[in-house]
């Protein structure tokens, strides 16, 4: 009997024990195709021949993909202060009173800004972490 693995489309040919377990063809796969360990197996019989498929899952960074994809169309609260600080400024309105009066919003801004920060930098993180993947799916909304 003959094992052949299919994968981003190359045939690798697979001995009996390592075709044996789907434990057994991701331990031998993982670190060459690490998106292996969470990837669905598929088999097939062809004659003498085992055709194994590995279908991979969507991960990280599909799950970021579809959160910008569905992300709201929302200014960030520090930005939208600032431009009101900077034309209190330029019409001469901007006082150490109002200041003190829109502290709490201030620090709101402040507070919602970080926030924005560390969420958008975890999210590019994990895309350059993730590695490319071609798809012949088209992304929903495109």
């Amino acid at each position: 009997m003959q094992y052949i693995l299919k994968l981003e489309g190359q045939e690798l040919p697979l001995t009996a024990e390592i075709a044996a377990t789907d434990q057994t063809i991701i331990a031998a796969i993982a670190p060459f195709f690490p998106e292996a360990a969470s990837a669905e197996i598929k088999r097939e019989q062809n004659g003498e021949t085992t055709i194994i498929r590995l279908v991979k899952k969507a991960g990280t960074k599909g799950n970021y993909l579809e959160n910008i994809i569905n992300a709201t169309n929302e200014l960030n609260l520090s930005i939208a202060l600032s431009w009101q600080l900077k034309q209190m400024e330029i019409r001469g309105e901007l006082t150490l009173e109002r200041l003190l009066k829109i502290q709490p919003l201030l620090e709101k801004a402040i507070s919602e800004g970080e926030t924005w920060e560390v969420e958008i930098n975890r999210a590019i993180s994990c895309l350059k972490a993730c590695q490319s993947i071609a798809s012949n799916q088209p992304i929903k909304g495109y």
